[in-house]
């Protein structure tokens, strides 16, 4: 089955108050860059400009994270997110091609609101989002 099937069915659990509850309650232990990441998906759910089917992916991506259980609890040392991390980062490189400077501007003013400006520096400029 292809992962953007897999992913559909958690599309459902995407909520923007719950991503965002579920942010502030991890930005210790997920990098800025991942955090980035993630934000420039749940700006890129809402654009438009992007194809549905993958602002579905975008969505499936956020509404896993967003689940207390998953295939490797969040709880585990070490290893909670490296499942999340893994959708996040298929999904991210799905968004290659849509993020715009606005996105990225705004998640990282976003960002900043999170972890504060010293965390959000440290987001790698070198910028996996080539496009935009």
């Amino acid at each position: 089955m292809k992962p953007e099937k897999k992913l559909s069915a958690y599309s459902k659990y995407f909520n923007e108050k719950k991503l965002f509850k579920k942010l502030k309650s991890v930005s210790g232990a997920i990098s800025a860059n991942m955090l980035y990441y993630i934000l420039v998906l749940f700006y890129l759910v809402s654009d438009k400009s992007v194809p549905f089917k993958t602002r579905m992916i975008f969505a499936a991506a956020l509404g896993y994270l967003i689940l207390p259980t998953d295939l490797v609890s969040d709880f585990i040392p070490g290893l909670g997110f490296t499942d999340d991390a893994a959708l996040i980062a298929f999904a991210a490189g799905q968004a290659v091609n849509y993020v715009t400077p606005e996105i990225k501007a705004k998640s990282l003013n976003t960002l900043e609101k999170l972890v504060g400006c010293k965390a959000a520096e440290k987001v790698n400029k070198k910028d996996f989002f080539k496009a935009g």
